[in-house]
């Protein structure tokens, strides 16, 4: 009798321990949740850019300057010296600062700085 009761307590220890160590066991077989990488933030198109230089080319909607074609539109503004000025006033070769919006493919402003 003594003999199976030690048997059936040594029995209830292992059984025991099998189960105190089971989660460890199944922690170690899980992956490690991951934080995720957040998004770069997009650039706020509405921040001006300047782009000075001199006018290498010029259509009725763009201006290319320092090598950018830049889109100009009736909501563009053009001046010299303070001055308001037309977009049939800038010429090929006058040196300007035009500030740009839309990643800098839109201008809002185009001064003339000097006119060659």
């Amino acid at each position: 009798m003594k003999n199976k009761f030690i048997k059936s307590a040594c029995l209830g220890l292992l059984s025991a321990a099998g189960l105190m160590l089971s989660p460890t066991f199944a922690l170690g077989q899980t992956t490690q949740p991951t934080t995720p990488t957040p998004a770069a933030p997009m650039p706020d198109t509405r921040i001006g850019t300047n782009v000075s230089g001199k006018v290498e080319a010029k259509s009725t909607s763009t201006l290319t300057v320092a090598g950018r074609t830049i889109t100009i539109n009736s909501s563009t503004t053009f001046s010299r010296s303070g001055a308001s000025i037309g977009s049939g006033d800038i010429k090929v070769g006058d040196k300007v600062n035009v500030v740009t919006t839309e990643g800098g493919q839109v201008a809002t402003s185009v001064e003339v700085l000097s006119s060659e």
